[in-house]
């Protein structure tokens, strides 16, 4: 039982009651809960509710992927190419005028290059795949001889399942087929479609959403999603710069040590670096085994090391200057977050992966860097009333 002292003042042997003796926190029974544990506890629910309502929004975006998907790459494509449509605007154009302009030139750009792709590099593409299989080949005569010895029906046996988990014959497989062309036309129309206008009326959008939020949160919800866009418009832009470099210095090695195709591997190369580091290795991969069927084990050896190179002069070197710090992530976040997007999403999920993962953790890190700025300005706050007091 707490009971309170009482008192009297010298002066006036007025009665005073003094404040109760503090009570521990305590469980049922009276056990004492650990200061840690109340803690975990505490977090644990929030956390719980948290990844709970995280499980849902992903379940429906995966749910809606054929709406979802286009809307999230008109928003990449829009945050790289609004910049040049404020431009416009601020030299007085309409707004109208300047989204169409811009629209119509990056179609201009995106359609010339990918007929430059169809004509020079769809027929050695060809030529890719069978200088690919031959060196499947040859890898497969190397794993029937010393030290595996491997049995040729075990081998099929495993080329049949891994065939079986990647493809799916019959009027099913033609049907799911018809029905992937069908949501991917409809979902670049989509995408067309939501980018013209975001890049028209993105500043009204912005403007109309602003203004439903509370006033309290209306700074952050400005600050977040100026980093996101940026973060997204800097990944967009230093993605295609990389894999463009990444491209040629391949290319360059491919030349030098005499490997044929090295304009479809280049080409390859580049493509592949929309998928962070994963890309890049099955482009080298596939450049390997062209040099194994041409040039034999040494030359596709000599492959994988510039292959290697390539990587290492991309992640030390041109990521630090392309890639600002806020958009740069551990190379071990890169691959967990590629593997968790590829697993979820397939190759459209692996590309948003990284850029996603970018986003949450400058969010987190804008609350916590916030949370510091507050506790400091009421440290500054209480350290001058005392110091006021005592004087």
């Amino acid at each position: 039982m707490v009971r309170s002292r009482r008192c009297t003042t010298p002066d006036n042997n007025v009665p005073v009651t003094s404040p109760p003796d503090p009570v521990p926190p305590q469980a049922d029974g009276g056990v004492k809960v650990p200061v840690l544990v109340a803690g975990a506890a505490a977090w644990s629910w929030r956390l719980l509710v948290i990844g709970a309502a995280a499980a849902m929004i992903v379940f429906v975006m995966i749910r809606l992927y054929v709406v979802v998907v286009p809307i999230i790459l008109a928003l990449f494509l829009a945050a790289a190419l609004e910049p040049l449509v404020a431009r416009l605007r601020r030299a007085g154009w309409p707004p109208a005028l300047a989204a169409a302009t811009v629209f119509i030139g990056a179609l201009a750009v995106l359609s010339l290059l990918f007929g430059w792709i169809g004509s020079a590099v769809a027929d050695e593409l060809s030529d890719v795949g069978d200088q690919v299989n031959e060196g499947v080949q040859e890898i497969r005569s190397w794993l029937q001889g010393e030290p595996l010895n491997l049995s040729p029906e075990r081998l099929d046996q495993l080329e049949d399942d891994l065939r079986r988990a990647v493809t799916s014959g019959g009027t099913g497989g033609v049907a799911r087929g018809a029905r992937a062309v069908t949501e991917v036309l409809a979902g670049a129309v989509l995408m067309l479609f939501t980018l013209f206008f975001i890049l028209k009326d993105g500043f009204r959008m912005g403007d109309w959403f602003k203004e439903r939020i509370a006033p309290g949160q209306r700074d952050d919800a400005v600050e977040i999603t100026g980093r996101a866009r940026r973060i997204m418009r800097l990944y967009l832009v230093a993605t295609a710069l990389t894999g463009l470099i990444d491209g040629i210095l391949i290319a360059i090695a491919l030349t030098l040590l005499g490997v044929p195709l090295v304009l479809p591997l280049a080409v390859l190369t580049f493509l592949g670096g929309f998928l962070p580091l994963v890309g890049a290795t099955v482009a080298g991969l596939v450049a390997a085994l062209v040099a194994l069927v041409d040039g034999g084990f040494t030359t596709a050896l000599l492959v994988v090391g510039a292959t290697i190179l390539v990587q290492q002069v991309e992640g030390n070197l041109l990521q630090p200057l392309i890639l600002e710090r806020a958009v740069r992530l551990h190379p071990l976040v890169t691959v967990v977050a590629v593997g968790a997007g590829l697993l979820v999403g397939g190759l459209l999920g692996a590309f948003l992966a990284v850029p996603l993962v970018a986003i949450v953790a400058q969010t987190a890190n804008y609350y916590r860097m916030r949370n510091i700025e507050e506790g400091l300005a009421v440290q500054a706050v209480s350290g001058s009333g005392a110091s006021g007091s005592s004087s």
